[in-house]
């Protein structure tokens, strides 16, 4: 399974509290739509204003020929446009899992 990990710098990091909204009500119901994406979650990692990044995304796909597909959707680019009004990606990696990992959600 394909991952990408974004690094994410707030263009102002008084929009923090916006960005996270925005994540919970509109970024992840959004992918839950979106056959290629298997997992999506979003960490907080800063709220300094001097920080490299604020946050990291994480994106486990289904398959990357579907993500490509639906990266040119009407839903996909609305997301890109309003995400990039409030941020940028200032590294991304990517790389495959190894075996299935573990995880317990209570």
């Amino acid at each position: 399974m394909k991952t990408i990990v974004h690094k994410i710098r707030l263009k102002d990091v008084s929009q923090r509290l916006a960005f996270r909204d925005w994540v919970e009500t509109t970024d992840y119901r959004a992918c839950e739509s979106l056959d290629s994406v298997a997992a999506f979650d979003v960490v907080e990692v800063s709220d300094a204003a001097d920080a490299p990044f604020h946050f990291i995304e994480i994106i486990r796909l289904s398959s990357v020929e579907a993500f490509n597909v639906d990266m040119q959707t009407p839903l996909f680019q609305s997301l890109v446009s309003r995400f990039s009004e409030m941020a940028d990606v200032v590294e991304e990696i990517e790389g495959e899992r190894i075996g299935l990992g573990y995880a317990i959600f209570k």
